[in-house]
């Protein structure tokens, strides 16, 4: 490099040589050796041209000058620079960069230790929010401060910003506040809002404040406005607070506490509360308020309050527990949507802890503590349930729920019997099952229950499997107020039963090699097996009905299935160069029916099943197909149809339908298409019908539109009885903000 240049730039290498010694006062310090004392940090300069002004005490660099010192660099045409106070004056492309925030201007005088001093046209850019502020003398009252008598700012890039927001005495504290008076929105270069006064976030960290608000009008609400606020408590605690002004039904208050105390141990606590202005009074004028399929709401006072919490206990053992009570089975209907509406709680659920709710329509929610632990091949499962049947309390009527209180299982899978050829399973439970009201049939008690099973794998042939198993089962029942048909009402009851059965299968395999871009294998199994069963007859009606183990009827049944897998593997590599196999399962399908021996045996109609058909394919990342269904070879009609399958494309475009069919019982379509028209604007419509009924449960349409620095969404919805358009309008940097 010194070879390239001129004689003339010689003394230049020579005084930046001694600047380096004379400024440093030591070798170059690693990144993660910097002192911490400020006055510490050691200064380096470079430039093409470096003088030293004796009279002023200052170093005089010219022409792409850079200054750094820890984690700051300051860039310039001209640099006047004093080593003994560290202040600078920079002129011409001045860029300051402090951290992952930067400052460009057309002058500056900054002290490069406190961080202090005046900008001169300057743009103040924070990276992590995208956040720009734009002013003509800005003043750097502390390293994370700032303050301007007349400026703006946006989070959008460009000299034409498509949204800004203009002010007098504007202060900004970087993971704090801003200020501003006189403000104006300004759309491109429209006003549109104006504000005497404006406090708004400049956060880069979780922070408290206020998140984006949502707003929208219906026919059962009124017009609608909800406000969160986040608060951030501590690191592994934090809070939203809602505010939900309905024009037609009041304010309903809301509250989130989200924790993590460890990997293991989290918990999430929410509780909504309205006191209503609307009641169902069974008048015409209240039938808008009202739900068909429920009984009438009398009630004010209206709450719902749900919780998950994860648990780590001693010796491996996990808890989680599950709270779901609603003030009313109209609640989650009425309060579907929204921040703290059913369908959003039920999203967050499923993502944070794995496990939802019970749908929105279900007026018996259930309540559970669970105690676990997992072994290789054992487990351990503690619960107590608590069904809250929602009408029986509300309408004070009798309540028959059956309640597991509680319930302990212990299970171990299948496995091998020391070194023998034989193996075994086991299945054993204990159930202490209580309802609040009993009748003369429904009563109290205990039970349980052990089932070992054991197998005996064989080989016949060089190509089938043969495995026959024998299972027993023991049960016990203590009541105290049951009497069964014969009078007799023993406290203590039992049943002995015994079950034997067989599995025939095989195997056959066949590759392919298409070796394209789809595939360089692929694999396609046939498992054809054959599985036979059979309990015997035993007299159970003398004895407690709980549940489905309380009644286990005869079994003579002999069931064929034919499946088939289709797997492909394709090698490729990585942007290193390493190799990587990818497989991918292809397809699924599976097809069985059953031959009831017993029937056939007694000359009863229709011995054989429905004939059944499970499949999945997803032969690529764009397509998915999930098919249900049974068909009887009797009547030739299909007795249930589901069906949903997913068309997307890498633009984003994507179509999912949902056909759900059961025969005298329910008939439905949903449908969503979702279309980019550009990489900002898309438009979406979904529609769920009810076809049994012939009626439209819901309708939704809207559009979203992107940009890099703002975004808007307007959809409307439509339910019987109920109409509403909602809009959110995300300023970034402005109005999102905070981590819910």
């Amino acid at each position: 490099m010194l070879s390239s240049l001129t004689q003339k730039h010689m003394p230049f290498f020579v005084a930046i040589a001694f600047f380096y010694i004379f400024i440093s006062g030591q070798s170059p310090a690693r990144a993660d050796a910097l002192p911490e004392n400020p006055k510490e940090i050691p200064w380096h300069i470079s430039a093409l041209s470096v003088t030293f002004d004796n009279k002023r005490n200052l170093y005089i660099a010219e022409d792409d000058v850079v200054i750094t010192g820890g984690k700051t660099r300051l860039e310039a045409d001209y640099v006047e620079f004093s080593n003994k106070t560290k202040d600078a004056f920079a002129q011409g492309n001045v860029l300051l960069i402090s951290g992952e925030d930067s400052i460009s201007c057309n002058a500056m005088k900054i002290n490069l230790i406190t961080q202090t001093g005046i900008i001169n046209k300057g743009t103040i850019f924070i990276q992590k929010n995208n956040f720009y502020i734009n002013g003509e003398n800005i003043r750097k009252t502390g390293k994370f401060s700032y303050s301007a008598k007349k400026g703006s700012i946006t989070s959008c890039p460009g000299d034409s910003p498509d949204w800004k927001i203009t002010g007098r005495n504007i202060k900004i504290t970087i993971e704090g506040y801003g200020t501003a008076s006189n403000t104006v929105l300004w759309a491109k270069k429209i006003p549109a809002l104006y504000s005497p006064f404006l406090v708004f976030p400049v956060h880069t960290k979780r922070q408290t404040g206020l998140l984006t608000p949502r707003s929208s009008s219906s026919e059962r609400k009124g017009f609608e406005y909800e406000q969160p606020l986040f608060i951030a408590i501590s690191k592994n605690t934090d809070a939203t607070l809602y505010a939900d002004y309905m024009s037609d039904r009041g304010t309903k208050s809301g509250a989130e506490y989200r924790y993590v105390l460890d990997n293991k141990t989290k918990g999430s606590i929410f509780f909504d509360f309205l006191e209503d202005d609307k009641i169902d009074d069974g008048t015409k004028t209240t039938e808008k308020y009202r739900y068909s399929t429920t009984p009438q709401r009398t009630n004010s006072d209206r709450f719902w309050f749900r919780m998950k919490h994860n648990q780590e206990l001693p010796d491996g053992f996990t808890a989680k527990l599950d709270i779901d009570v609603a003030s009313d089975a109209d609640y989650l209907q009425e309060f579907k949507d929204g921040y703290t509406g059913y369908t959003e709680t039920k999203k967050y659920f499923e993502k944070e802890f794995g496990r939802g709710l019970d749908e929105y329509n279900d007026t018996t929610r259930k309540n559970r503590l669970n105690i676990n632990k997992s072994w290789s091949t054992y487990t351990f499962n503690a619960d107590v349930l608590w069904y809250d049947n929602i009408n029986a309390r509300r309408q004070d009527t009798s309540d028959t729920t059956l309640q597991t209180l509680p319930g302990i299982e212990f299970d171990a899978s299948k496995q091998q019997i020391g070194v023998s050829k034989f193996y075994y399973s086991l299945d054993t439970e204990y159930r202490s099952f209580y309802r609040k009201d009993t009748t003369t049939t429904l009563v109290k008690g205990q039970r349980a229950d052990i089932y070992p099973r054991f197998y005996i794998p064989l080989k016949l042939g060089r190509h089938f499997n043969f495995e026959p198993f024998a299972g027993v089962r023991q049960t016990v029942w203590h009541t105290n107020n049951f009497t069964d048909i014969n009078g007799n009402s023993d406290s203590f009851r039992t049943r002995q039963m015994y079950n034997i059965g067989a599995r025939l299968s095989t195997k056959l395999i066949k590759l392919f090699n298409p070796d394209n871009f789809f595939a360089d294998k692929i694999k396609h199994e046939i498992i054809p097996e054959l599985d036979y069963s059979f309990i015997p007859h035993i007299i159970q009606n003398d004895l407690p009905s709980f549940d489905s183990l309380d009644r286990i009827g005869e079994n003579n049944i002999l069931t064929w299935s034919l499946t088939n897998n289709f797997i492909s593997k394709k090698s490729g590599l990585t942007p290193k160069g390493d190799e990587t196999l990818t497989y991918r399962n292809l397809a699924y399908v599976k097809l069985y029916q059953s031959y009831d021996i017993k029937k056939a045996r007694d000359h009863e109609s229709k011995p054989f099943s429905n004939i059944t058909l499970d499949a999945k394919i997803n032969p690529i990342d764009f397509f998915l197909l999930d098919v249900n269904l049974s068909w009887s070879p009797y009547d030739t009609h299909f007795k249930t149809l589901n069906i949903g399958n997913t068309l997307k494309d890498n633009r984003g475009d994507s179509l999912n339908t949902k056909y759900r069919f059961s025969e005298n019982s329910s008939e439905s379509l949903y449908s969503r298409i979702d279309v980019g028209l550009t990489d900002e604007l898309s438009i979406y419509c979904s529609i769920e019908q009810n076809l049994k009924e012939k009626k439209t449960v819901e309708t939704k349409a809207g559009f979203s539109l992107k940009k890099s620095c703002w975004s808007f969404n307007l959809y409307f919805s439509e339910s019987p009885g109920e109409q509403s358009i909602t809009f959110l309008i995300n300023l970034h940097g402005i109005g999102e903000f905070g981590t819910k």
